[in-house]
């Protein structure tokens, strides 16, 4: 009789431990799972920041380059490009 009492009490122990850990997995998924979600929005955030930056960026790289074209085009119909370019080239 005093065998089974014991195994009874062991038996209870591990499950006790057993159940100890099951609940500690448990928490440490949530928390892993808080951390990854946490981690996703912040990818996601920094991505559409990225997109729309790039976007602005090269909006404002092609109105230089139209201002730039315009200008070209300004130049060369007053015909004073080749003045420009003689005048850069005594400059070097």
């Amino acid at each position: 009789m005093m065998g089974i009492k014991k195994l009874t009490k062991e038996l209870t122990e591990m499950r006790k431990s057993i159940d100890q850990m099951t609940r500690e997995i448990h928490e440490t998924q949530l928390s892993i799972k808080e951390a990854l979600n946490l981690t996703s929005n912040t990818i996601k955030e920094m991505s559409e920041n990225f997109s729309k930056t790039l976007q602005e960026t090269l909006k404002t790289m092609q109105e230089m380059k139209i201002q730039m074209d315009i200008k070209d085009t300004i130049i060369k119909s007053l015909g004073i490009d080749t003045v420009l370019k003689d005048f850069f080239r005594k400059r070097k």
